[in-house]
């Protein structure tokens, strides 16, 4: 659900069940519209205030959005440049590695041959 039609709803909500309950008061219509009057005066105070609760609460969005956005990309950057510091870190051995793959490639070859080449002779 979203939260601005739940927040309509609930002082829309408000606003009837207040008059309501004025209406349906055993007082007298002058007493129901002085009463009116003094609430009327009241629910605008608490509409401004209300308005500008939700001017303060949209800017602190905007203000943590923003600040949220800004801390992604720092992290985003820091964990590439670490990164990157890893790999750099790890080529010496990546490089010795491949080296003695490719040496024991090499002897594994030698003895493949050295078989084969005393099968030959045996036969």
């Amino acid at each position: 659900m979203n939260k601005k039609s739940l927040f309509y709803g609930l002082f829309i909500g408000g606003v009837v069940g207040g008059v309501t309950s004025l209406l349906t008061s055993p007082s007298s219509g002058k007493e129901v519209r002085a009463q009116i009057k003094d609430k009327k005066d009241e629910w605008a105070g608490m509409i401004d205030e209300v308005k500008v609760h939700i001017s303060d609460l949209k800017e602190s969005i905007g203000t943590l959005s923003q600040e949220g956005k800004d801390t992604v990309l720092q992290l985003s950057a820091d964990l590439k440049a670490s990164f990157q510091q890893w790999q750099a870190s790890t080529e010496p051995n990546n490089k010795r590695l491949q080296d003695e793959i490719r040496s024991i490639q090499h002897t594994i070859e030698e003895l493949e041959k050295s078989i084969n080449s005393t099968n030959t002779t045996n036969q």
